[in-house]
């Protein structure tokens, strides 16, 4: 397998002699290594689901496109952040097709960074909120890359009510009844749930450049806690910021892991989200318009139930999708969301009043 690896890194354009290849432990989708050279410089080395990724000429290409015009933006505005940085085949490409037909692409690795998969505190909350502001202010001007759709529908709500109700449909009758409330709730709350894919289809909201995984293990921290980059641009595509915002505070400022199940604590911690959204404001406030900030929390609400939708839709599947480690592991991932939704609604005043602050706007309502 060592051999298989170098030969792939060795087809890449990075003058220095490989001194070893080791598997980094980041991601759950493709296969990623670190390779160590003989000089100061080391790379990250990546195989590309193709299962996953239909298109991933396309999915390569738009992670080129961004990481450039995000490192020129970083040089021209003399920000002290960094950027990924792809590396070219001897073949003149940015990618190695294998022997098995896979495909794979070589970048940076920035050294002393570090990575959180917990938050510590809010300071490295309201970091992380600056930098995913960031990504969307540093990719403003990228209206002419053609930035392709490689994952069609992927924050779709109706997308994913009929993926469930076509497994609800198919579903064992074991399964529907232990799955009934989960069921309830997605049925309650659907049209509530479908508002923002309808503002978005009456262009009510401008289409960008956004990240469309922005979990914390996503960003690079410096060994003093400070953003340093945005990594894992597999996912970047034209989407509206409601998404990217509402997984952020999905992932950062829930109070459990999202298998967690002592249903009844699950909330959303309002200072993560009061940090959040200061760093994210800090990023985005020029930027964004006040009907896109008026919708901030209903993204939050949106997202929330699409990950508990597919968990649930992939449990009456019978779990094809996501791993599992015991029978009903995405109904409890399912009831984990919907806790969080609920914890949402309860705090809906509580989360537009800490939005509006962190904007300066008064009353957007």
């Amino acid at each position: 397998m060592v051999e298989k690896l170098e030969a792939i890194a060795n087809q890449f354009c990075i003058n220095a002699t490989i001194k070893s290849i080791s598997t980094l432990q980041s991601g759950h989708i493709n296969d990623t290594y670190l390779v160590t050279t003989n000089t100061s410089d080391s790379f990250v080395l990546q195989k590309l689901n193709s299962y996953v990724f239909k298109d991933v000429i396309g999915l390569i290409d738009n992670k080129i496109k961004v990481a450039q015009l995000i490192s020129k933006n970083i040089e021209s505005k003399h920000l002290n952040i960094l950027s990924t940085q792809f590396y070219k085949a001897k073949n003149g490409n940015f990618y190695v097709k294998g022997d098995d037909n896979e495909y794979w692409n070589l970048q940076n690795y920035i050294p002393n960074a570090i990575t959180f998969d917990k938050v510590p505190n809010t300071e490295v909350v309201f970091e992380a909120g600056k930098l995913y502001g960031s990504f969307i202010a540093l990719t403003n001007n990228a209206t002419a890359l053609e930035i392709k759709e490689t994952l069609k529908d992927f924050h779709s709500v109706p997308f994913r009510l009929e993926q469930f109700k076509e497994a609800l449909e198919n579903a064992s009758q074991a399964r529907k009844e232990e799955a009934q409330k989960e069921i309830d709730f997605v049925l309650e709350h659907q049209l509530e749930m479908s508002k923002i894919d309808a503002l978005k289809n009456a262009n009510t909201f401008p289409i960008r450049i956004t990240h469309n995984d922005t979990k914390l293990s996503n960003i690079l921290f410096d060994k003093c806690n400070k953003g340093l980059a945005v990594i894992d641009l597999d996912t970047v595509m034209p989407e509206i910021v409601h998404f990217d915002f509402g997984d952020s505070v999905r992932s950062i400022c829930s109070n459990a892991e999202e298998d967690n199940d002592d249903f009844e604590s699950l909330e959303i911690q309002l200072d993560y989200y009061k940090a959040y959204c200061k760093g994210y404001a800090k990023s985005t406030k020029k930027l964004l318009s006040k009907t896109e900030i008026k919708y901030l929390p209903l993204g939050v609400k949106t997202i929330i139930y699409i990950m508990g939708l597919r968990f649930l839709t992939d449990f009456l599947n019978n779990d094809k999708y996501y791993k599992t480690k015991y029978a009903t592991h995405n109904l409890v991932r399912a009831k984990n969301q919907f806790a969080l939704v609920n914890s949402v609604i309860k705090n809906n005043s509580e989360i537009t009043a800490i939005t509006n602050n962190a904007f300066g706007l008064e009353d957007i309502s």
